[in-house]
């Protein structure tokens, strides 16, 4: 057998949540961050969306259903705390940390299912408690840490006009 065995619900899960790594990788190269504001951001988020919503249907382990709430939690937060203006400069913060758990929440499962899914038939790790899939998940702990930690680094740092030389 060449693929796993997926549900329809699951392959539209996974179909269409899977545009969202690329477009997510890209996006914090190319600009450090979700911004929002930018239309391949917007694509990404639709696609989060569907992952998302998709998940809570699809996903049967307690784990699993939390991680797809949380998904959908930071992304309406992310997707929307721009828009309140009281917050002064604290809502990009906020939008910040928010979609970078977004992203966390997209990468975390999709790691899982990978490693024990593919290549079908012999899956890399026997289960998410394999001692490989944990060590996983830990780095990409350690990488939203250390990530989120940069990216409001970034965001404290004055605006410098740039001078004509």
């Amino acid at each position: 057998m060449l693929l796993p065995q997926l549900s329809a619900l699951g392959w539209f899960h996974t179909l269409g949540s899977l545009p969202a790594v690329p477009l997510a990788l890209y996006l914090l190269i190319r600009y450090g961050r979700i911004p929002p504001e930018k239309m391949i951001s917007k694509i990404f988020l639709g696609f989060m969306f569907i992952g998302a919503l998709s998940g809570v249907l699809v996903i049967k382990s307690p784990p699993g259903v939390a991680i797809s709430i949380l998904s959908l939690g930071s992304l309406v937060v992310g997707s929307t705390i721009g828009l309140i203006t009281p917050l002064a400069r604290h809502r990009w913060w906020i939008q910040t940390v928010a979609l970078s758990v977004a992203v966390f929440t997209l990468f975390l499962p999709s790691v899982t299912e990978v490693m024990t899914r593919l290549p079908a038939g012999q899956p890399i790790a026997d289960s998410p408690e394999d001692p490989l899939v944990v060590a996983f998940q830990l780095s990409l702990v350690v990488i939203l840490i250390v990530g989120v930690t940069l990216q409001l680094l970034f965001l404290r740092r004055p605006v410098r006009a740039t001078v004509a030389a």
